[in-house]
């Protein structure tokens, strides 16, 4: 019985050493966390109709130019970045994430099916899966042990951070983070040029699939590089040194290209681009925010110790125990190395002091766990009062007892190099680091700040950084690292006893799915609307959108569109959805920012345009042609009296669907 057992978990390892059985267990598995998504494919969205509806348009009007070129039309990728939301303004599409990678996933599908609903649900299926997938390969290849990969992968796929950010396409499509460090480890470890280039185009795409990433993972990514190619001794290599800068000026050039806009937008538009001061604290993270997670997880959904706009930063109880234990077999590994060095000197100050050292180093760990949960420190003595706020003071006597413990104690100083020499070791700074830079520009303990973050530093000298809203997105760093150092501790059972990790790595991907899901499943969730009624969560595709958007579809060239309700964002991604179906210019819109044309338009058009003498007068001057007026939002019975001052000011019906009606104003 015994050597069945042992004999079916050897066949276990070995089938899970294939990349692409893995693949298939991590898409059944994603399939089921997040049922039933898979059975309304093509009419419903993950999460709500907000930013994945808006995410939609982007993708329809990018793809749509692309195919247009590829259909002969030579003038198309010209109109790349001008999308047609908030006429008559030009570079619409760099008001918010271009999502040209996505988009180019699914385009062939796209081409096939005509439907965006299902294409992004594919892409959010894939994002899950291929996270996974990637992060099974770079800590298969850190490790050496398939398992640990799998526990890896699930811990990044999985995470309870991730269900938080369903809403986000961008934001999850993190797939690209792990083969990027994957890459670079084949390529340091064997030379490979295969490896560097699939490395290279991972970092670009990852840079390219979110704004954000361009900014938090790109410089992990490079310092990774680095520490490989020290680490690995290629960095005595001629040959290495052009083939990486090389690879350094193809993706900077690549990432400079989709930049531009972005840059043109910033310098024409004043203030847009530019988060205040204010905005950017608001979305940093508290550090209760480890002890707050995401309301709509079936196990942890009522842990909510101090809730904040994307404040949610738990990372579960499986991967966060899972984690810690591979941090500390990083530590274990490096002690362990530099006592095989021979032992230390056992000379009565040697002693003292390392006594000095493991109290002061006690003292230290429990003043941090003060301020990080207490808010400060306060300790009454017979030498006097000593009382800690800020981590600035705290953290120079931190620095000061590892100089001195670092210079002075030999044994500690080959365990420090040990461990810095390690990729564990990579990883482990790396997930403290972001969990601090997601603190923001000042750290806050429940809402009390206890001083500036390093986050500040990059506020004022990297250019563009006051323009990324939410620190806390660093979270998904984090997870990265983490699920890392859960790979490491499942490795350290497997390299035991390999049933004992097959087991283990049962268990602990079990936990983590089981803790990261979201039951019920939210798809197509509707938005809050002040003033109206909430909108149906249907999102129909030309097949079967009505008589109103076909006559739209219909109209000739120098059409031009206002759609009322105006200026409510859950109305305006709808009729920006459409919009990417029919293709023509409309004066509404919605985005990350707005341009000051869009926001001068709506102070006279939104609500109630009826009080507002100048709102027919802001229509004409905005080159509008036709006109929508969906009656069924409008409370009171103010849609038909919108429809009445229309006709009354020059405009025709000419067609209806419902409670629809489209109007000719010139």
């Amino acid at each position: 019985m015994v050597d069945a057992l042992g004999t079916l978990m050897s066949r276990i390892a070995r089938a899970l050493a294939n990349g692409w059985i893995v693949a298939g267990l991590f898409t059944l598995i994603t399939i089921a966390a997040t049922w039933p998504l898979a059975s309304v494919m093509t009419t419903r969205v993950a999460a709500d109709v907000g930013d994945p509806i808006f995410s939609c348009w982007t993708m329809m009007w990018t793809g749509g130019q692309v195919l247009r070129f590829l259909s002969g039309d030579v003038h198309a990728l010209s109109d790349y970045w001008n999308g047609n939301i908030f006429y008559p303004e030009r570079l619409t599409i760099a008001y918010s994430e271009h999502l040209t990678p996505q988009m180019l996933q699914i385009l062939p599908i796209f081409a096939i099916t005509n439907n965006i609903v299902f294409c992004y649900n594919l892409l959010f299926l894939s994002a899950i899966v291929l996270s996974a997938v990637g992060m099974y390969l770079f800590v298969r290849e850190m490790t050496g042990q398939p398992l640990a990969g799998v526990v890896a992968g699930a811990a990044f796929a999985f995470s309870p951070y991730r269900a938080d950010q369903y809403a986000h396409l961008q934001v999850i499509s993190t797939q690209w983070m792990p083969l990027a460090f994957y890459g670079f480890q084949r390529y340091f470890a064997g030379g490979r040029l295969r490896a560097l280039v699939g490395a290279t185009t991972a970092i670009v795409v990852q840079a390219l699939s979110c704004g954000y990433y361009l900014f938090f993972f790109v410089p992990f990514a490079a310092l990774f590089c680095v520490f490989e190619g020290v680490r690995q001794g290629a960095w005595r290599s001629r040959r290495t040194w052009i083939q990486l800068g090389t690879a350094a000026a193809l993706s900077l050039l690549v990432i400079w290209l989709f930049a531009r806009p972005y840059i043109a937008v910033r310098a024409l538009n004043p203030g847009v681009g530019v988060r205040s001061a204010a905005e950017i604290r608001a979305f940093s993270a508290d550090t209760w925010a480890l002890a707050t997670a995401s309301e709509n997880l079936a196990v942890w959904g009522k842990l909510q110790t101090f809730t904040r706009p994307e404040g949610s930063g738990f990372p579960g109880l499986t991967i966060l125990c899972s984690g810690l234990v591979g941090a500390l077999a990083v530590f274990w590994a490096a002690a362990a190395k530099s006592r095989a060095k021979g032992p230390s000197r056992r000379s009565p100050w040697r002693i003292a002091l390392n006594v000095a050292l493991v109290i002061a180093g006690g003292l230290l760990a429990w003043g941090w766990t003060s301020l990080l949960v207490w808010q400060r420190l306060i300790v009454r003595s017979p030498i006097g009062r000593i009382s800690v706020r800020d981590v600035g003071d705290i953290g120079w006597h931190t620095l000061g007892v590892l100089a001195i413990a670092i210079i002075l104690v030999p044994r500690f100083r080959r365990a420090c190099a040990r461990f810095l020499g390690s990729t564990g070791g990579f990883v482990v700074l790396g997930w403290l680091a972001a969990l601090v830079l997601a603190c923001g520009p000042e750290i806050f303990v429940q809402g009390k700040s206890i001083g500036t973050g390093p986050y500040k530093w990059l506020i004022d000298y990297v250019p563009s950084f006051d323009g990324l809203r939410v620190p806390s997105r660093y979270f998904m760093i984090a997870s990265l690292f983490l699920a890392a150092l859960s790979g490491v501790a499942a490795a350290a059972i497997a390299r035991r006893n390999r049933a004992a990790g097959v087991i283990a790595a049962a268990l602990l991907v079990t936990g983590i799915v089981i803790e990261g899901r979201v039951s019920p499943f939210v798809m197509s969730k509707p938005l809050w609307v002040r003033h109206y009624e909430l909108v149906a969560t249907d999102f129909p595709t030309p097949s079967n959108w009505g008589a109103v958007y076909d006559t739209v579809k219909a109209l000739p060239e120098g059409t031009v569109l206002a759609e009322f309700p105006f200026g409510s964002d859950p109305f305006e991604i709808r009729t920006a959805y459409f919009a990417g179906y029919h293709r023509k210019p409309v004066i509404n819109g919605f985005s990350g920012f707005f341009p000051t044309s869009y926001l001068e338009r709506r102070s006279w058009l939104e609500n109630d345009p009826l009080d507002k003498p100048m709102a027919w007068k802001k229509l004409l001057e905005a080159g509008v042609t036709h006109v929508i007026v969906h009656e069924q939002p409008w409370p009171e019975n103010k849609g038909p009296m919108i429809e009445a001052w229309i006709r009354e000011s020059g405009g025709r019906e000419i067609a209806s669907q419902g409670t629809d009606r489209l109007f000719a104003i010139r």
